[in-house]
């Protein structure tokens, strides 16, 4: 049952992500016309950050999926901690796991669009290549061959799938351990991992015999011999090839003084988990709080995790509501949790209406939104400098939210 809960919710939102990129793909492109400032202008100039605009559906189903992701997720919050059977408690976490995963590529939806070469199946390096040098390790002592190894367990994820990334390892250690056999001893392996901007950068030096030029050209150019020297050109240029599927890089690096160094370049993921911190959520005093959401699950289910941390809410579907619950007085609530997007007065209306007539109460607020696509919320959350939660939503972030606007009188 939790394998299928999994799998079903997984094919949804994949069907959704590719509806999006579907969408972002076919969008025209407005037409723009560049000015071209003077050399020492633009030598000056700082690099300008670059955002990837959905047309108006894309953002509005960008927006509806990170909406049903949030109710989900406060759902299953809401039921942990309830008396269910083994299955059904596997089948929970396995569905919650899923909802933050959804979560995490929901995020990165926009980068990823933007570089859809970071959007491959991600794989740890660490222990991907870890796990071909143990597989090599009766040869590695049958050869006697000293391995130095500086890889970093903290690595973040490659946009490489875990089966491509291994066999482009095995071969090109295979390919070390070749050049290895037919040197003398003593024989020494280094390979060292290290990030390098946007990408992993992974070294292999073998300290065998230095590579003649005919030699450095059969590894480059390996179709442009007739025959096959056996010094493992079909081995490296394949290594390469899956290397360049990927989006990365594969070169050869000859040392002077003797061996050679392979040099692997791959890109980070942007569907690697998000790194989150570990610290608890603060403990927060008994508040008041005013929920506003036009999706009833979500305001439903919001209310039910905050009354359940001892709070007490009041949760209304739009703004216009929200002006009557809050009456004339500024302390009635110690905090107002809104949505964006919403019928007859949203929340950035509400919040602007606010801040001119009771700029206190107005910071008190915490922005709750799916709606990231568009660059006017980008804008109005990074000016208003009000605590924001996108949706889907960690409890966590959303308590840590609270905390920030709590105690503003």
């Amino acid at each position: 049952m939790g394998l299928w809960v999994a799998f079903g919710f997984g094919a949804l939102v994949g069907a959704f992500i590719g509806v999006l990129i579907a969408r972002l793909r076919t969008a025209p492109a407005a037409p723009a016309t560049a000015a071209v400032a003077p050399p020492g202008a633009q030598r000056f100039a700082p690099p300008e950050v670059q955002h990837v605009v959905l047309d108006e559906g894309s953002a509005n189903v960008l927006n509806a999926l990170n909406n049903r992701l949030a109710a989900i997720g406060a759902l299953a919050d809401l039921l942990h901690g309830s008396p269910l059977d083994p299955e059904r408690a596997r089948a929970l976490m396995m569905l919650h796991g899923e909802v933050r995963r959804a979560a995490e590529i929901t995020q990165h939806f926009l980068e990823l669009a933007q570089h859809p070469i970071g959007a491959a199946e991600p794989s740890d390096c660490s222990i991907v290549l870890n796990g071909v040098l143990a597989e090599r390790e009766g040869t590695l002592k049958e050869l006697g061959v000293k391995l130095v190894r500086s890889i970093p367990h903290d690595l973040p994820m490659v946009a490489c799938p875990m089966a491509q990334l291994t066999e482009m390892l095995m071969k090109l250690l295979d390919f070390a351990l070749r050049r290895l056999r037919d040197s003398q001893p003593p024989r020494e392996l280094r390979i060292a991992v290290s990030e390098s901007g946007p990408s992993l950068t992974i070294s292999l030096w073998d300290s065998g015999t230095p590579l003649s030029v005919e030699a450095e050209q059969r590894l480059v150019t390996p179709f442009r011999f007739t025959q096959s020297a056996g010094g493992g050109e079909i081995e490296f240029a394949l290594a390469r090839a899956l290397a360049q599927s990927s989006g990365g890089t594969l070169r050869l690096r000859p040392r002077p003084g003797g061996g050679a160094e392979v040099v692997v370049t791959l890109p980070k993921s942007v569907l690697a988990p998000l790194a989150r911190a570990t610290a608890t959520a603060p403990s927060l005093p008994k508040l008041r709080i005013l929920v506003v959401d036009d999706d009833a699950v979500n305001r439903q289910a919001m209310r039910l995790l905050l009354e359940r941390e001892g709070h007490e809410v009041v949760a209304v579907e739009n703004g216009l509501e929200a002006i009557e619950r809050l009456g004339p007085a500024s302390d009635r609530f110690d905090a107002v949790v809104t949505d964006l997007q919403m019928p007859r007065l949203g929340g950035r209306a509400l919040y602007e209406q606010l801040r001119e007539q009771r700029p206190q109460l107005a910071e008190r607020f915490v922005f709750v939104t799916g709606d990231r696509a568009r660059d006017e919320t980008r804008r109005f959350l990074d000016e208003c400098g009000q605590p924001s939660v996108m949706k889907p939503y960690d409890f966590s972030d959303l308590i840590g939210a609270l905390g920030k606007v709590a105690g503003k009188k």
